[in-house]
């Protein structure tokens, strides 16, 4: 009986230590607009506008009207785009488009 609780708490600590650490699943997705001012292609982050942006390989970039890849982005283009925005502050680029210009605030 001794084992049998010994292996409950066990199998308990390790479902609730993946709860803790699991990402919300259903983020609200947002949209933006800016200016790249800095790229990160090691981490595969961005900042646009100040902000911090993850981006993954299943970001959709498209540059001067054509499919693009994150790592073909420059600092200082003009781009408008869709991220997840998750609980714990992690903003997610899902796509991203090069524009010419975004409407001033």
């Amino acid at each position: 009986m001794k084992r049998f609780l010994n292996i409950t708490v066990a199998v308990l600590f390790f479902v609730g230590a993946g709860l803790v650490h699991s990402q919300q699943i259903n983020a609200p997705l947002a949209d933006g607009e800016g200016q790249v001012q800095d790229l990160n292609f090691g981490a595969n982050t961005m900042v646009i506008n100040g902000y911090l942006y993850q981006v993954t390989d299943a970001t959709k970039v498209e540059i001067d009207g054509s499919y693009g890849a994150f790592t073909m982005l420059k600092k200082g283009m003009i781009v408008e785009f869709s991220f997840l925005r998750f609980d714990d502050g992690v903003r997610r680029i899902t796509e991203l488009f090069e524009v010419d210009e975004v409407e001033e605030y």
